[in-house]
């Protein structure tokens, strides 16, 4: 009788690190970013090919304009846990990279563009589901695997939709960038849209109107006095404090918007009546968006009361917080995977940044746990990279992380 120590190491010893090379520099190559036309459907078509060659149950999930998920099964065939492996298939556009699309190794780095954010973790979660199907491993739980679009364009339209219409399953990780460390907690990242609306006039007697342009920098300065502080003192031990970022500010009169947009080349001396501010805040699982969303209310009311403007907050682009219990059997399972296999025990960690998870464990009330190769350091940049040394570990856990949660009944085809 097979022992569950003697399937994993059947299954570690299955995992090809050269083809799983070839699969993310496969993926890396097809170009599925956010200024194409045609953005994930080529990626999307390919994966599913893939799947189909290797005998998995798979197909397109349309979302929105054409655009699709693709999703893959093993399918369950008992009453175990079910665990769905999230990755999003689009990037970010290749800006100033050097040749994005065909995948370089240079001293045991494999640059691209998403070769960290996050072809790897799309590549290796799905070698995972190749690997178990090869070896015949017939799961109790389903595993699910995916493959998502429009996260780079922070709509998210793909893991909406799952949360929407399904696939659901009892818990789920997503394999963003996280150097292989098992990331328990990463913050909310919400937009607000700020408006001042003020009067114009003529610019030689500006104190006869009142300029939003001055309005938006009184409330910046009020951020920086008052939030700022405030939400310092608000630390969560994986995390860190919630953080404000003053994304863009564009004002002007309405006489002066030809001139802006290159319509006209006149300048009218004019205090500009209307100013749009953009803002991000990261918040910490501690913290409710309602709260968040309060806050800058409470500041917009205080400078539309100094100010004699007014003060429109729209809340924009939710993006909700994501935490997931150290005790959970998920966690101590990735955990226990990661240190026998890469032979050494990792702290949990917390990120700042924002992944597909948290609308997994916000909205589908699914446990989430973020686990993926790469760093996020490098991602979106001109020189990002995945380290191939990671690559096989982390197929190799997930493939491990599967057999745990979604439990093992039969072996062989």
């Amino acid at each position: 009788m097979i022992t569950n120590q003697d399937l994993k190491s059947k299954v570690s010893e299955a995992v090809n690190p050269e083809e799983i090379l070839q699969l993310v520099k496969k993926l890396i190559s097809i170009p599925s970013h956010t200024s194409l036309k045609e953005r994930e459907t080529v990626i999307a078509g390919y994966l599913l090919n893939l799947f189909k060659s290797e005998g998995i149950d798979c197909y397109l999930q349309e979302v929105k304009d054409g655009r699709s998920n693709v999703i893959a099964r093993l399918k369950g065939e008992g009453d175990g846990t079910s665990l769905m492996f999230n990755g999003h298939i689009d990037t970010v556009p290749p800006f100033g990279m050097s040749n994005p699309f065909s995948p370089t190794v240079k001293s045991g780095k494999l640059y691209g563009r998403g070769s960290a954010d996050m072809e790897s973790g799309v590549g290796t979660m799905a070698y995972a589901l190749i690997t178990l199907k090869r070896l015949g491993i017939k799961l109790n739980g389903d595993l699910v695997f995916a493959g998502v679009i429009d996260e780079e364009s922070s709509e998210s339209a793909g893991t909406h939709y799952i949360v929407n219409h399904g696939p659901k399953t009892d818990v789920a990780i997503v394999g963003e960038p996280t150097k292989l460390h098992a990331t328990a907690a990463h913050k909310g990242c919400d937009y607000f849209e700020i408006t001042f609306k003020g009067w114009s006039n003529h610019s030689s007697v500006p104190q006869n109107g009142t300029s939003a342009v001055l309005a938006a920098v009184e409330f910046v300065k009020k951020i920086e006095e008052v939030l700022d502080p405030k939400y310092a003192e608000l630390d969560h031990p994986l995390v860190g404090s919630p953080t404000i970022n003053i994304g863009a500010i564009q004002g002007s009169s309405i006489d002066n918007f030809p001139y802006l947009t290159g319509e006209s080349s006149s300048f009218v001396g004019t205090v500009p009546g209307f100013c749009r501010l953009i803002m991000d805040v990261r918040w910490t699982p501690y913290q409710k968006i309602d709260d968040v969303t309060n806050d800058v209310k409470e500041i917009a009311k205080a400078i539309e009361q100094e100010k004699d403007v007014n003060v429109e907050v729209n809340h924009i682009l939710p993006h909700p917080a994501m935490e997931i219990s150290s005790d959970h059997v998920l966690v101590q399972s990735v955990q226990k995977n990661i240190k026998e296999t890469i032979g050494e025990k990792r702290p949990l960690h917390g990120e700042p940044f924002w992944g597909d998870s948290g609308l997994l464990y916000a909205h589908a009330n699914t446990p989430t746990l973020l686990f993926g190769p790469g760093d996020i350091g490098c991602a979106h940049s001109d020189n990002e990279y995945i380290d191939v040394s990671e690559l096989t570990p982390a197929t190799i856990i997930y493939a491990l992380t599967a057999l745990d949660i979604c439990g093992v009944g039969k072996v062989g085809k």
